[in-house]
């Protein structure tokens, strides 16, 4: 059931065109709320393996070209359009966070590398 409800609704809705923004600051205190700090760099087509126990996993390294610099501290995936809310989480170099990117130094102009994320549908 878990599995189902990753694959019919947040992989179908999102396909092969997802959209992760990578922001610095404070993420926003509710998921959907208008964004807080500076949006560092956008990483467009980020698409998602089937789920497999309420899991799914970003296919392959995605990256974008940072718009300003900054550290990364949050990021929020949405849908084609970019504003479509899916969720919000945290960012870093850890395998335990949200969105694993490559650095949270972020340099202007310089390309950020989206190594990992997962999408998990909770058993309860």
């Amino acid at each position: 059931m878990r599995s189902a409800i990753v694959n019919s609704g947040i992989v179908a809705f999102l396909g092969t065109a997802g959209i992760v923004k990578v922001y610095d600051g404070v993420q926003a205190a509710n998921g959907g709320d208008a964004a807080t700090g500076n949006m560092l760099v956008q990483i467009n087509a980020i698409s998602w393996n089937t789920g497999t126990n309420g899991t799914a996993l970003i296919t392959g390294t995605k990256t974008g070209t940072a718009a300003t610099a900054g550290t990364a501290t949050w990021a929020r995936l949405s849908g084609t359009d970019g504003t479509s809310y899916v969720i919000d989480g945290n960012c870093g170099t850890a395998a335990t966070c949200d969105f694993v990117i490559d650095a949270t130094s972020i340099a202007s102009t310089s390309i950020v590398s989206l190594t990992a994320a997962t999408l998990v549908q909770p058993a309860s």
